[in-house]
């Protein structure tokens, strides 16, 4: 324990991270001791593994509750480890918060079927509205697993990891400008996944390495003699071109590897932007720049707040090659992105949301907020958060940022709702064009607007690429024709009604008719008529709760706690009621007790002694203390007891199959399963199962919390 508190330690002093060495020290003896013996799939240890991604996270400087929630991120799996207070005494609700989160997490999987890709990303965006910092220790977590890959038997698990880690965790890094975690992420799934490619990019760049590097190391001498000469301070190296990065460029572009202008690319580190523009100078006068290809990201910097000079110029004989010219701050931002700025933000739990270098993150948020509701639209927010994007300018000289592909209508809606709805043309470079039009970089469009516009359109639905302005030009519509669309949906609905058989006296049971609006996010009828006429809403679907209400409500009958026996056994042979011998005994179906709770009777009118349990929420209810006796289970009892069990877990495929083989294992019989799913990419399963006690009924709860992405199961009450 001692050697991994001061390793730790050490690193932690050497990055000048605030923390407490009390707090440290508990944490390591904790993992110490809980980790000890226990392994992962692979061969690493979970200790070695915990401390691994906590030694990432303090080189990218993040806070000590990261540090802390990085080794005991996995504790949560360790169900009989898992002492949520004592890590709640050791280092306070934050990191409990925070490890919890990274444990849902663990379950994003990546697959064919689309919607588990919309939920996977669904619950990605809601862990970045609730902390940063556990998708930030989740994406090292999960480049800790690629780097050990190789240590995984089964080439399948190899490859579905390599498909996450590409198509999920890559892209997440590349929004939240964590070039360096992105870049190895995607090059060790390019391994697993395309391993010829792999090889014959290899080979290439193999084959002209050393002369590559000497063509760059002379023209590194030759820059850095230029800039010294100007006493301008520079780091100046080569940068590697990543295997995944050239093998997209090549499939692109139809051309072998030494084709491309940034195979061969150096780096100019300096202290100031002033000393960036100088620098590019120095250069650009040393070497012809190849026409277009220069981008100038510190002035427009990325969404993904990424900032530096690109150039590509001709060098010794012709060659091309490419610089990048950035200050230090910048260099940290485009290595670290996101975790970066949490060095400049100590003590704060949350970023700034008027931060100008958190765009992407506000974007996110922004989109987030907008389609809670929609899982329809996640397929659009998808391609709005990892696609390319375009910069355009208002006539104020103003940049906007834009996914690609986007319209004028979008565009306008960028800068304001009125101004799209008042919107009648556009110009782009000065020339009226069709709203239909879609920008292109550098484009400088003006909107045209007049205050006897009419309005959006539905066919500004076939041109709009972002969500958020789908969204408005729906609502824009569905406000102009209100009463239009309730008229038209209340006659659907009424006809529907007559197909259904269904007598419209239904309508007339308030709180019914409430309870079923409410369902639908409704405050009254119109407001549901309005949308079965726009077509949002089934009006089968409102028919069916309607009859499914009226069901519950012909069923549903005042609690009679005198009424809740159910047992096939003989209740009187395993129970004891005080002072009361071959007394009536009947158990409560409310909250079904089953030997080893504590229990007490009520005394019925007419059907004896009704046992519950002493937590029952019912019996609490009850005001007549005077009708309740003690009551206490006989030594022996071999009968069968029924119980519920509620188990949540994130979304996968085998979770139901891995259920029931972990019952069959413990020899449990069941009697009844049932699961739905709900919006959050979680997974609801009702049990019902045949035991004979309390303490047999905890050992198979405890052992249902180890099967793979289940992470609470308690018993129903």
């Amino acid at each position: 324990m001692q050697d991994i508190y001061n390793e730790l330690s050490s690193l932690i002093e050497k990055q000048k991270i605030k923390y407490n060495k009390d707090t440290l020290k508990q944490v390591c003896e904790y993992i110490c001791l809980e980790y000890e013996n226990k392994k992962r799939y692979s061969n690493i240890t979970l200790l070695e593994h915990c401390v691994g991604v906590a030694k990432e996270v303090i080189s990218m400087r993040l806070d000590e509750n990261s540090i802390y929630a990085a080794l005991l991120h996995e504790m949560i799996k360790l169900d009989e480890s898992y002492d949520k207070s004592k890590i709640k005494n050791i280092c306070g609700n934050e990191v409990v918060d925070m490890i919890e989160t990274i444990s849902k997490l663990s379950c994003l999987n990546y697959g064919s079927d689309e919607n588990k890709n919309k939920e996977a990303l669904r619950k990605m965006f809601l862990s970045v509205g609730k902390d940063i910092r556990t998708v930030v220790i989740k994406l090292i977590d999960r480049l800790y697993n690629m780097r050990n890959l190789k240590e995984l038997s089964e080439i399948k698990y190899q490859e579905n990891m390599a498909k996450e880690s590409l198509y999920i965790y890559a892209p997440i890094a590349h929004r939240l400008g964590m070039s360096q975690v992105k870049s190895e992420l995607e090059d060790l799934s390019f391994r697993v996944l395309y391993k010829e490619e792999y090889l014959k990019i290899k080979k290439e760049i193999d084959e002209k390495k050393k002369v590559r590097e000497e063509y760059i190391k002379n023209r590194i001498d030759e820059i850095n003699n230029a800039l010294k000469k100007q006493k301008i301070n520079a780091t100046i190296y080569g940068r590697p071109k990543h295997f995944y990065s050239i093998y997209k460029k090549m499939q692109a572009k139809g051309c072998k590897a030494e084709d491309l202008f940034d195979l061969l690319a150096i780096r100019i580190i300096v202290d100031s932007i002033k000393d960036c523009y100088s620098a590019l100078g120095i250069v650009h006068d040393m070497y012809k720049p190849l026409p277009g290809r220069f981008k100038d990201y510190i002035a427009v910097p990325k969404t993904n707040m990424y900032q530096s000079l690109h150039t590509t110029v001709f060098g010794e004989g012709a060659r091309p090659f490419e610089i990048q010219i950035r200050t230090w701050d910048m260099h940290k931002v485009a290595d670290y992105g996101i975790a970066a700025h949490f060095a400049y933000k100590e003590k704060k739990q949350r970023v700034d949301t008027d931060d100008e270098k958190l765009i992407s993150l506000r974007k996110m948020l922004e989109i987030q907020k907008e389609v809670i509701n929609d899982t329809n639209s996640m397929f659009n927010i998808k391609e709005e958060l990892f696609g390319e994007e375009v910069f355009v300018y208002t006539p104020k000289g103003d940049i906007i940022s834009l996914p690609k592909g986007s319209s004028i209508i979008d565009f306008a809606y960028m800068i304001h709702q009125k101004v799209a709805e008042s919107m009648i043309g556009a110009k782009v470079n000065s020339k009226m064009v069709p709203l239909s039009t879609k920008l292109q970089n550098t484009d400088i469009v003006e909107i045209v607007t007049s205050k006897t516009s009419k309005g959006p359109s539905s066919d500004w639905l076939t041109y709009v690429k972002t969500t958020g302005a789908k969204n408005k030009i729906v609502s824009f519509i569905k406000r102009q024709n209100k009463d239009e669309n309730i008229i038209k949906g209340k006659e659907i609905f009424e006809k529907e009604l007559r197909n259904k058989k269904v007598n419209k006296d239904i309508l007339q049971n308030t709180k019914k008719l409430d309870e079923v609006l409410k369902s639908f996010s409704f405050k009254t009828i119109d407001e549901l008529y309005e949308n079965i006429g726009f077509g949002s809403v089934n009006p089968k679907k409102v028919i069916n709760k309607l009859k499914e209400d009226n069901k519950d409500v012909k069923n549903d009958k005042k609690i009679n706690l005198e009424n809740k026996s159910v047992r096939h056994v003989e209740e009187s042979s395993i129970v004891n009621i005080k002072n009361i011998d071959n007394c009536l005994v009947k158990f409560s179906k409310c909250c079904s007790p089953i030997p080893g709770d504590d229990i007490i009777g009520y005394i019925t009118y007419s059907n004896g002694v009704s046992i519950h349990r002493k937590d029952c929420k019912n019996l609490l209810s009850f005001s007549t203390v005077n009708r309740l006796i003690d009551a206490s289970w006989k030594s022996k009892i071999s009968a069968k007891f029924d119980a519920k069990l509620i188990v949540r877990a994130n979304t996968s495929e085998n979770l139901l199959s891995d259920i029931i083989l972990k019952l069959k294992e413990l020899k449990v019989v069941v009697k009844d399963i049932s699961s739905k799913n709900n919006i959050d990419r979680e997974t609801i399963v009702s049990l019902v199962i045949t035991i004979p006690d309390n303490e047999f009924l905890q050992n198979v709860i405890k052992n249902l919390r180890k099967v793979d992405c289940v992470y609470d199961v308690k018993r129903d009450k």
